[in-house]
């Protein structure tokens, strides 16, 4: 029996097919038939039908997934279907539910807390514990969420690694599931411990700075709106940095992120619409006073090379991998041919991995966009 398996299906094109289960649920069973943990994704569509399956056929496992835009795993990648990783050994896990995401997940953070107590996590665990977690979309919910998260870990080092969750098409529907429960305004999370080495966890953005560097002057933040930039109107503003119009950056805002400065760090927020006040909101917060800067899109063959470097450098042989990439990232790797071709080169370098992409990522407590995350397990 391996220790771990990754499996993917693009059979159920349509709405109630099982095909794509079916292909999964055998390379599953053919390894064994209880795994320790089930992560997967598929499209909105068929996912409660494939949660409420997967509930089913393994009750004495702990099964977490969430929609996504794109299903990938070291078997195959594509827009429909469902990818799923198996592991069997090697690691311990419990989870929970944080509802209510977009109102008040603190409510919940008992189900944190029981999940810690449950693995007994302490300093100790430092290196080899991560909690990996899923979030529906449109909530405004991830920074709430991580707080929450971050509260129960209290002086633990427990990094969070995580996606928020793929929506249906034209709509603002996104779902999560839980061993077989599901989700549509919530996080579901699971604690995992590596008994068989390291866990690295791992972020490459795809998108690059510029040489317009800005202070956010004006923000609220509860709505993730930026009113002024540099004490000047936020839209006209980045308009005029672009060499363009407000009415041209309008149309094409997911093309011009900014990205937060933290510590030297780059952290990636992506502008979602353009107010008649001349404000432009954001998919993730970005906080009065903040260091920003204005990017534009990197090379996507460079930014994977640079991913596939930073495994290497962790000196870990990696057993089995988790991938979060941005949806917009997916469809540029697409419309550059080289979807395929990242998801094979990454599986050359970390064997067997599943992947899924949603309307953020997120890692180290803080919520992103356009950004490749991977988490690797010794």
């Amino acid at each position: 029996m391996k220790r771990c398996i990754a499996a993917f299906s693009d059979r159920s094109t349509q709405i109630g097919q099982t095909f794509s289960f079916d292909d999964v649920y055998e390379r599953i069973r053919e390894n064994g038939d209880k795994p320790l943990l089930i992560i997967f994704a598929s499209d909105y569509d068929n996912f409660s039908l494939y949660a409420g399956l997967f509930g089913d056929r393994f009750p004495d496992s702990q099964v977490i997934g969430m929609s996504s835009f794109t299903s990938s795993s070291s078997e195959g990648l594509g827009q429909q279907g469902l990818s799923a990783l198996a592991v069997y050994d090697g690691i311990e896990c419990a989870g929970g539910v944080l509802e209510e995401a977009g109102r008040c997940p603190i409510m919940y953070r008992k189900e944190a807390d029981k999940a810690i107590a449950a693995l007994g996590i302490n300093d100790s665990d430092k290196g080899r514990v991560c909690c990996l977690g899923f979030t529906t979309a449109f909530g405004h919910c991830e920074e709430p969420v991580l707080d929450t998260l971050r509260l129960a870990a209290g002086k633990l080092d427990i990094p969070v690694f995580g996606s928020t969750a793929g929506v249906r098409r034209g709509t603002e529907r996104s779902c999560v599931s839980l061993n077989g429960e599901l989700y549509e305004d919530a996080c579901v999370f699971m604690y995992i411990r590596n008994t068989a080495g390291r866990i690295a966890l791992l972020r490459e953005n795809t998108y690059k700075h510029t040489d317009n560097f800005v202070l956010i002057t004006g923000v609220d933040c509860e709505r993730r709106i930026v009113s002024e930039i540099n004490g000047r109107p936020a839209a006209p503003y980045m308009a005029s940095l672009l060499c363009t119009d407000v009415p041209v950056f309008s149309k094409n805002t997911i093309l011009h992120p900014i990205g937060r400065i933290y510590d030297d760090n780059i952290y990636i927020a992506d502008a979602d619409k353009v107010g008649n006040d001349g404000s432009v909101s954001f998919f993730s917060h970005i906080y009065n006073m903040s260091r920003a800067v204005l990017l534009e899109p990197d090379d996507a063959n460079a930014c994977c090379k640079r991913m596939i470097g930073k495994v290497k450098e962790t000196g870990i042989t990696p057993s089995f991998s988790i991938a979060v990439n941005c949806a917009f990232d997916f469809d540029v790797f697409s419309d550059k041919g080289y979807g395929k071709d990242f998801a094979k080169h990454l599986s050359d370098t970390v064997g067997c991995f599943a992947g899924m992409s949603g309307c953020g990522e997120q890692i180290d407590n803080i919520h992103v966009n356009k950004t490749m995350l991977l988490a690797v397990f010794e």
